[in-house]
Parts: structure tokens; C-alpha cells; sequence
């Protein structure tokens, strides 16, 4: 399994939220691309199309952690640390991260808020019109929503018994209470991102999707008469559904 495949569909079963490869991609509302390889692949926007939208923010800051189960061990200044963070560095103290397995990730990004498209039936129902006019791929999808980081770290191992080091800067600027962290010693890392600024993670996109309508089937009750059953004008073959890189492997 490619770097790629491993850290996306693990922080998708974690989160719910496709992430961005490589960590430091930026990605924006409203952005038009492919999701190919276990990458975005942008190729436009939706003004491209003619469709504008509204943005709903929260305003609610905080902190997303993950380590691979059973794969990392984390310690904070000398102290071994909960496995499943988030992890906060005091001002020129060190962490010491250690994997025990090929692959296994480790991820935290600070000072993190969601920004997502405020009226997603007005959107959906222009995009299922440019669909059915041709103007709108089944391989195409819009980004619905980003979590924004201030700061962000990405470690994949790339052998069994790796590790890094890092420390935080005292007296550099801080994200959130928490200052910025540098790499010191590192050994078998085959991914290692150390990210500062306006980042993208994470987010969730959507797309043209169809469903499989099956024939009504007899179903015999003793408690009193089969419920209806819906037809194929009450459910819609084609709705705007949620998209992951697993939709288009």
C-alpha cells in the first residue's frame, strides 16, 4: 500500500474527513478537481461554473491529534504522554516519538477551525442540473468543507524502530498557547512534515452520485400490512453525496 493510501484512509476512518496529500496541499471552498491516486487534483472552481456560495465558519479553535494504534509512543519531556494526545510542548522542551512499525502515523495540527459552504441544497440542486445538461462529470467533485490549521505535523515511519526528535522554540511566536516545534534527530522517517501558516489538512468534498434502485419485494407481516414502499419519484437516482479517494480507486 502506497504512503498515500495509508495516512489518507486512516485519518478518513478516524475523523470523517478525506485528507490533503502531500500534508501541505491548499485546498479552498469551492475548489473543482479529481480525486485520483489519493490525491486532489484541482482543476477549477465552482465560479467556473457560474455557482457562488455563502461561507459558515465556526469560530471554535482547537487541537487534532492521531497516532497509529499500537505503532507510536510518545514522551514529553522525559514523560511518556497519552497515545492518543492532543501533546503540548512546554517552551524549549523536547518530544520523542518512536514507531514500532512500518507505516505508522502520527499527526497533530494546532489552532484548528471549519470553514464549509452555507446552503448545500442550492448547490446540489445546480449541480445535478449540470449534470443532467452534460456539463458536470461523475469524476468530479467540489470541496464542501476545510479545517484550517495554524500549525501542523506529519510523521509516517518508514521501517520498524523510528523515531524523531523535536523541540519546541522558546521564544518564537506560539499557535494557540503552544510554540513551534523543529526536528533535532531523526531515523527511519519516510514522510516528515513540519508545517506553519494557513494549512488544510483536512476536508470533505462532495460529488454526482448514483443510487442502485432495486424492485419492491413482498414482505409478509403478521403485525398488520407491509409498509409502502418508496417509488422511483420519491427517491432520486442521482443525489450530491459525500466523495472519498475510495470512491475512485
Amino acid at each position: 500500500m502506497s504512503v498515500s493510501a495509508r495516512y489518507t484512509k486512516e485519518l478518513r476512518n478516524r475523523f470523517g474527513y478525506s485528507a490533503t496529500w502531500v500534508p501541505t496541499l491548499r485546498v479552498e471552498l469551492g475548489d473543482v478537481g479529481r480525486m485520483a491516486g489519493y490525491r486532489f487534483e484541482r482543476l477549477g472552481r465552482l465560479a467556473d461554473f457560474g455557482m457562488h456560495f455563502e461561507t459558515r465558519s465556526s469560530r471554535t479553535m482547537g487541537t487534532i491529534a492521531y497516532a497509529s494504534s499500537g505503532g507510536v509512543e510518545v514522551e514529553v519531556g522525559g514523560t511518556a504522554s497519552a497515545a492518543s494526545g492532543p501533546w503540548d510542548v512546554p517552551a524549549g522542551a523536547a518530544m520523542s516519538i518512536k514507531f514500532s512499525r512500518e507505516g505508522a502515523v502520527w499527526f497533530q495540527a494546532e489552532a484548528c477551525a471549519a470553514e464549509a459552504i452555507e446552503d448545500l441544497l442550492a448547490l446540489e440542486a445546480r449541480i445535478l442540473s449540470l449534470s443532467d445538461e452534460g456539463e458536470w462529470q461523475d469524476d468530479l467533485v467540489v470541496v464542501t468543507e476545510v479545517i484550517r490549521a495554524e500549525q501542523g505535523t506529519v510523521l509516517i515511519s518508514d521501517a520498524g524502530q523510528g523515531g524523531i526528535e523535536l523541540r519546541s522554540q522558546a521564544g518564537t511566536p506560539d499557535v494557540e498557547g503552544r510554540t513551534a516545534l523543529r526536528v533535532t534527530a531523526s531515523r527511519n522517517i519516510g514522510t516528515q512534515v513540519v508545517g506553519h501558516g494557513d494549512l488544510t489538512p483536512l476536508f470533505r468534498a462532495k460529488g454526482v452520485r448514483r443510487r442502485l434502485l432495486r424492485r419492491a419485494t413482498l414482505d409478509t407481516r403478521l403485525d398488520g400490512p407491509p409498509p409502502p414502499q418508496p417509488t422511483q419519484t420519491q427517491v432520486r437516482p442521482v443525489f450530491l453525496g459525500d466523495a472519498d479517494y475510495e470512491h475512485f480507486t
